[in-house]
């Protein structure tokens, strides 16, 4: 009898000792976001202010930067539960995700950028056409006084180029249009390198997401971009007013498509519906979110905004 009464405390004081495991919400539970390191600032700063927010709820979020591509083949296949690109999914990739049991694939635009050409800040350089940019990377142009606006800008043009990036498949698609990247082209690992490497180099050019320049807090500048070729990429194809006119990355250029260098931003979560998955998609796309986003002048894409005009 002492025996039997012995073994039933025992066996109460385990079962109290185990806790269920609480069940995941919108704002409790793991999650790992796989951010496109082009679009890093904002987008890390949208991971850091969720957990700020739902920390004391269970929420626990971590981040890695990748590229678009590497963070969509994740997804694909069943490694990443959110991820955040600038591009969309293909047809074929849609159809790749797996099929599992209450799990749904999410996806919206967020929000819209650009591709920033930047130099060093003594640079004279204001203005740079795509038609010039184009021949810049192919090394159809290599000297600076060959530019329509060289402002007395003298010496050989040193380009910094981030491989296999977004930056990089960017420039292959809108830019290069099946051409090779110049050959004495300096490779860079990481769109800080890219700027440090400009900043460094004074006869130097590097491409760039808007959101790293002040970001990277360092001395670089972007220039101001002129669409000046008949492209039949409609996508995000520059506004007939503007054509032949030099923009900045001001959001206002960017969302009138005046800045001919404009991209999108794309979220993708795949889970069950009350995930946290789901939960840290509605924050972005929400006005919170949105609000972060247009402080990093980056374009808000679901949310109506009012828009200063540049200086």
């Amino acid at each position: 009898m002492k025996t039997s009464t012995a073994l039933t405390l025992l066996a109460l004081l385990a079962f109290s000792g185990c806790t269920p495991e609480k069940p995941e919400t919108t704002t409790r539970g793991h999650l790992q976001v796989l951010i496109a390191e082009s679009i890093a600032p904002p987008m890390v700063e949208q991971v850091e202010q969720f957990v700020n927010i739902y920390s004391k709820n269970g929420a626990q979020l971590s981040y890695t930067l990748m590229s678009s591509n590497d963070a969509i083949k994740h997804l694909v296949s069943d490694t990443a539960r959110f991820i955040i690109t600038t591009r969309s999914l293909t047809a074929a990739e849609r159809e790749r995700v797996p099929v599992i049991e209450d799990f749904n694939l999410y996806g919206i635009l967020v929000a819209y950028d650009g591709i920033a050409i930047v130099v060093h800040h003594k640079n004279p350089v204001e203005e740079i056409s795509t038609t010039e940019i184009t021949k810049v990377l192919t090394g159809e142009i290599k000297r600076w006084e060959q530019l329509s606006r060289s402002k007395g800008m003298k010496g050989g043009i040193e380009v910094f180029y981030q491989d296999s990036s977004d930056v990089s498949s960017f420039a292959a698609d809108r830019l290069l249009y099946g051409k090779p990247v110049r050959k004495d082209v300096r490779r860079t690992g990481s769109s800080l390198e890219t700027l440090r490497s400009v900043v460094d180099r004074p006869l130097s050019l590097g491409l760039v997401g808007t959101s790293w320049i002040d970001s990277a807090r360092v001395p670089a500048k972007s220039l101001e971009v002129a669409e000046t070729r008949q492209t039949t990429d409609t996508t995000f194809r520059v506004a007939p007013e503007a054509f032949g006119k030099y923009y900045s990355t001001h959001p206002a250029n960017i969302y009138r498509s005046y800045y001919p260098l404009k991209r999108a931003i794309y979220i993708y979560s795949f889970g069950p519906v009350g995930s946290i998955a789901s939960g840290f998609g509605t924050f972005v796309a929400n006005k919170d979110g949105q609000r972060l986003l247009l402080k990093r002048n980056i374009v808000p894409a679901t949310q109506p905004i009012r828009l200063k005009a540049p200086q």
